[in-house]
């Protein structure tokens, strides 16, 4: 019997101690104002630094009102890429973190890193949820368009080809409220090519909040053949395609 107390005893120590360590973990982004930050700053010069915090690894981004913290930790992608670069203080200087709809959604940024270029990999991040996502590895965004009820938002990026005098684009829709991405028409195969570097996308237009126009080459697949004869026709015939967004 006596056994048995002292056992159900160590359980329970042992689950108090881990409910302390969730606790204490860090969120994976935090975003405060700079004005905050300065206040509390000033009110805890004299405290001394916390162990725990100082074995975590965080970046932090200053905006023009806001600061935004990122614990690397909880983000392996983001880890992983920092542990196998060689110069670690380098890779971290050259990352650039942009808000995305700060008018709408106050809590969405886009974190651009492994430059090489012109390109490089692109995390969409989102302070109010907690939540990151790969978007695009070795790529160049050149749009980012939200919905007409700005409860979407559209991601088009392009490489370039180094043999090819075209380049190619992906593209990649986020619904922000439920924070997933949306395929476009699964029973269309042209449409779900576009979610991969296959096609040169050559305009994208939201017509309302569940249809997107897009413009591609007129030709019935992205091969190299067809897309050469393409490039060196006169005219570059291209044609629209509407497709749902649901």
């Amino acid at each position: 019997m006596r056994k048995k107390i002292l056992y159900l005893l160590f359980c329970l120590l042992l689950i108090s101690l881990l409910l302390v360590a969730c606790t204490k973990q860090q969120p994976m982004i935090i975003k405060e104002d700079i004005s905050k930050i300065d206040q509390e700053t000033d009110e805890q010069i004299d405290e001394e630094p916390d162990d725990a915090q100082e074995d975590q690894q965080f970046l932090e981004f200053t905006l023009s009102d806001q600061q935004v913290t990122i614990n690397i930790d909880q983000i392996p992608v983001l880890a992983n890429y920092l542990e196998q670069h060689n110069d670690r203080n380098q890779a971290i200087e050259e990352m650039q973190l942009i808000p995305i709809m700060q008018e709408q959604h106050d809590s969405l940024y886009l974190l651009s890193f492994a430059h090489q270029g012109d390109s490089c990999s692109y995390l969409l991040l989102n302070t109010e949820l907690g939540e990151s996502q790969l978007l695009a590895d070795q790529a160049k965004i050149i749009n980012i368009e939200p919905s007409p009820d700005f409860s979407k938002v559209l991601f088009v990026f392009e490489r370039n080809l180094t043999n090819k005098p075209w380049n190619i684009n992906k593209l990649i829709i986020y619904n922000i409220e439920d924070w997933t991405e949306i395929t476009l028409t699964e029973d269309n195969m042209e449409l779900i090519t576009l979610h991969a570097f296959r096609w040169p996308i050559l305009q994208t237009n939201w017509l309302n909040d569940s249809e997107l126009e897009l413009q591609l080459p007129d030709i019935d697949k992205p091969t190299n053949l067809a897309l050469e004869e393409w490039h060196e026709s006169d005219d570059q015939p291209t044609k629209d395609i509407v497709a749902d967004v649901k």
